[in-house]
């Protein structure tokens, strides 16, 4: 999708009513919104010009010209875009790797839309953490066993909190000098959220990765890193949402690595010597 559909659509849950009315109208009638003055659209969508003008604000738009620029564009995009198919029982197994493939691709460059700055600070709270906790629920947890893979390699205390009760005795540990991650697409795991906040009540610094823009998750983090998933799949177990989640992490990973080459070289060695033993 184009820069603007993927705000849109990422806006679209935590909007004020009218917004969201307005919002919805914006994504299914993308190729009309270039052709319309502020007072047009207004009157179409029964919103206020002030709502308008609001929503262009949190695309990220000065005036209402930039936003049927980018509206015009998206509208071109779109017509050129192929859209990633859903998987069907009719589909055999190479037509489901397709359009998986095809749902992973997409998710990925939606996701890079949303990306900020706020990777820096991530980035740079992570290699000052004394402990790095993970929180997680459900097969989220696979991306926080992934972490813990990654980072121990690299000498970093990491800590996969798998038990409620585990998460929360462990969230009451910690200190200004630790930091967690916590995994939720929806930001509303209960327990990730209660451990989330007592970490934030002891001081921790929380970064979150989740799909959602307004949830209790992104409420008691310090950074939130969004992803933008394109599910192709049954059921909820989102395959997209989980890649995304990986390639966030091992982003992280290749952070560190960067961040002082020559003393993670070092570490690295041991690992490959580890593996190298393993084959013998």
């Amino acid at each position: 999708m184009n820069k603007t559909q993927v705000k849109l659509q990422f806006l679209l849950p935590s909007l004020p009513r009218a917004e969201k009315k307005l919002a919805e109208y914006m994504q299914k009638n993308m190729g009309q919104i270039a052709d319309m003055t502020l007072a047009v659209l207004s009157q179409e969508t029964g919103v206020s010009e002030a709502t308008v003008l609001r929503l262009c604000k949190r695309l990220g738009f000065t005036n209402f010209i930039q936003l049927r620029q980018a509206f015009a564009l998206a509208s071109i995009e779109e017509e050129d875009a192929e859209l990633p198919e859903i998987v069907t029982e009719q589909d055999n197994m190479k037509a489901i790797c397709s359009k998986t493939i095809q749902g992973i691709i997409r998710t990925l460059e939606n996701t890079q839309l949303l990306m900020t700055d706020e990777y820096e600070i991530a980035l740079q709270k992570i290699l000052d953490a004394k402990n790095i906790y993970l929180f997680a629920t459900g097969d989220a947890l696979s991306s926080c066993n992934y972490a813990h893979a990654k980072f121990s390699r690299l000498g970093l205390h990491t800590v996969v909190c798998s038990d409620v009760v585990y998460q929360y005795e462990t969230a009451l540990r910690m200190t200004k000098e630790d930091v967690a991650i916590a995994i939720s697409s929806s930001g509303r795991s209960q327990n990730v959220v209660n451990s989330v906040k007592l970490a934030k009540e002891q001081g921790g610094f929380v970064i979150c990765i989740t799909q959602t823009g307004r949830s209790p998750l992104v409420k008691y983090s310090d950074i939130s890193l969004f992803i933008s998933s394109i599910d192709t799949t049954i059921g909820r177990d989102s395959v997209n949402r989980r890649v995304a989640e990986l390639v966030i992490i091992d982003s992280f990973y290749q952070g560190i690595i960067f961040s002082n080459r020559a003393y993670y070289k070092e570490l690295l060695y041991y690992t490959m010597q580890s593996s190298e033993i393993n084959k013998i």
